[in-house]
């Protein structure tokens, strides 16, 4: 009987181990973000331990019934902790988490051999299935000083290529939201005339930027453009003070990641750390000013200010005509002339991130009339107001990320359609102690352009309650627990016109 508690001891180990290390992979390695993780997840937590100290608890009595019992606990402990389909956002075995797991491995080790391998070898499985929870955290702050000589290191690597490549011209991306997006259209605008490279995905960390150097950059690259993430204060400093940008463009400003930023005031001045770093360089900085806090911005640099329908703009986007294909919009050159673009790309928002491609490139000495093809290719980014048509059904993917000022512009988007307009959304998060606000105000808006309403997950009861404020129709109105039981129902209301359905928001596996 030991040894079949011993191998299911050891399975149970196992998952634990490898969940939790997920989770705080998923929290970005940051010791109060987890235990916050923990603590608005404490269900989970909570009956992982309940399920491991009952076993141990029946396990101790020295009858077999009751060590049946305990080996059938830890069978139910199994397959609770077993994962639950397809994640997300999979565990991603860096070499960061691999040196953790190597650290757990040895510290379980060593509680093995106290005593020896094979006394007390239940006591000592019980106590690593309940360290399981908790020793990924141990793990990292034991490794803290590795990881930290490994990152210096790296880093130098990095400047050392930088200065190799004297020619190179560095333009940084940063906001709240549609840094992606305005990385990718730059590239598109620039590539008529430049060698660019762009980091990749979402590589927009410090150690990102910096393995994108050390893997990607080529002495024939002429332009590096580069998006600056942060969640708080001085992460996008720390990232100029490697890169040294010459342009940095401000995509936008809004409550994102206030959980780890705590207020507004500090999103403004992270966010405007790219301002600071380029205006050392007496490099020029690009303000998206349909975003009311950068408009707000009276900086004592050199500004381009961008937009849409706003004559006072240096670079002004007017006359949009959005459809289901696209949108066109014109723009008028230095010399007054007027010249119409075309995109691929979706929704009034996405005309003010592809004005801050055009602006920085015609700033590089690109020709706005070149650019019109280029502009032409220029598509919505993965789940970022993604469109994707399904026969009668278009589904608009802004799965990506969401907060409360993109939600509000990709529910306007949703506007331009026509036909039956269906919103499927779990809610905002990461957003402090104004997230149930926020929500309650973002299901408030979703009232004035939505047909129906799928609210997805218990998350989502603050956004409930702020379409039923209006007075929304109650049987437009549902519940769901996941984006394929939205489409599956919307399949079988039986709406005879063009149906347009926008997946607002997507959480990650660390939130329920």
């Amino acid at each position: 009987m030991n040894i079949i508690l011993i191998v299911l001891f050891v399975i149970n180990a196992l998952l634990l181990l490898r969940f939790h290390m997920h989770m705080f992979q998923l929290n970005s390695y940051f010791f109060k973000k987890n235990m916050h993780w923990m603590s608005k997840n404490k269900s989970t937590v909570l009956m992982q331990l309940l399920l491991i100290i009952s076993s141990i608890v029946f396990i101790q009595i020295d009858m077999a019934w009751a060590k049946i019992i305990g080996a059938i606990i830890l069978v139910i402990s199994i397959i609770y902790n077993l994962p639950k389909g397809k994640s997300k956002i999979p565990l991603k075995l860096t070499s960061r988490v691999k040196r953790m797991f190597a650290t757990e491995l040895i510290i379980n080790l060593v509680i093995l051999l106290i005593c020896g391998i094979t006394k007390f070898s239940l006591i000592k499985l019980e106590i690593i299935n309940i360290l399981a929870i908790f020793i990924a955290m141990i793990a990292n702050v034991i490794n803290s000083p590795i990881e930290a000589l490994g990152r210096k290191r790296y880093i130098n690597d990095a400047k050392k290529i930088l200065n190799s490549c004297p020619n190179l011209t560095v333009i940084g991306v940063t906001g709240s939201y549609g840094k992606t997006s305005v990385k990718n259209f730059l590239a598109k605008t620039l590539s008529s005339k430049y060698e660019v490279l762009v980091t990749p995905l979402n590589y927009n960390t410090t150690m990102g930027v910096v393995k994108t150097i050390r893997e990607n950059l080529k002495s024939t690259h002429q332009i590096f453009v580069c998006e600056m993430g942060a969640t708080k204060l001085n992460d996008i400093k720390e990232i100029c003070d490697i890169v040294h940008p010459k342009y940095g463009v401000v995509t936008s400003i809004g409550p994102q990641h206030l959980e780890s930023f705590k207020s507004i005031e500090n999103v403004i001045k992270t966010k405007l750390e790219l301002a600071d770093s380029v205006k050392e360089q007496g490099g020029t900085v690009f303000l998206n000013c349909d975003n009311q806090y950068l408009k707000e911005q009276n900086l004592d640099m050199d500004v381009v200010k961008y937009g849409v329908n706003n004559e006072e703009l240096d670079f002004n986007g007017y006359d949009l005509h959005s459809s289901e294909k696209g949108v066109s919009f014109k723009v008028k050159d230095e010399n007054g002339k007027e010249i119409e673009y075309t995109t691929k790309a979706i929704g009034r928002y996405n005309v003010v991130n592809i004005m801050a491609a055009i602006a920085v490139a015609n700033k590089l000495g690109v020709k706005m009339e070149s650019m019109i093809p280029r502009v032409r290719e220029i598509k919505n980014v993965d789940h970022r107001l993604q469109l994707i048509n399904r026969g009668n059904i278009n589904v608009i993917d802004d799965a990506y990320n969401s907060n409360p000022v993109s939600s509000k512009s990709a529910i306007d988007t949703l506007g331009e359609f026509e036909g039956t307009k269906i919103i499927v959304t779990p809610g905002l998060i990461e957003l402090g102690d104004k997230e149930n606000q926020y929500n309650f105000e973002f299901g408030e808006y979703i009232t004035t352009v939505c047909d129906y309403a799928f609210m997805v997950g218990e998350h989502s009861k603050k956004v409930e309650e702020g379409i039923r404020s209006k007075g929304f129709d109650e049987s437009k109105l549902f519940v769901v627990s996941s984006p394929q039981e939205a489409m599956q129902k919307i399949m079988t209301l039986g709406i005879q016109d063009k149906i347009t359905v926008l997946l607002e928001n997507d959480l990650p596996d660390n939130y329920k």
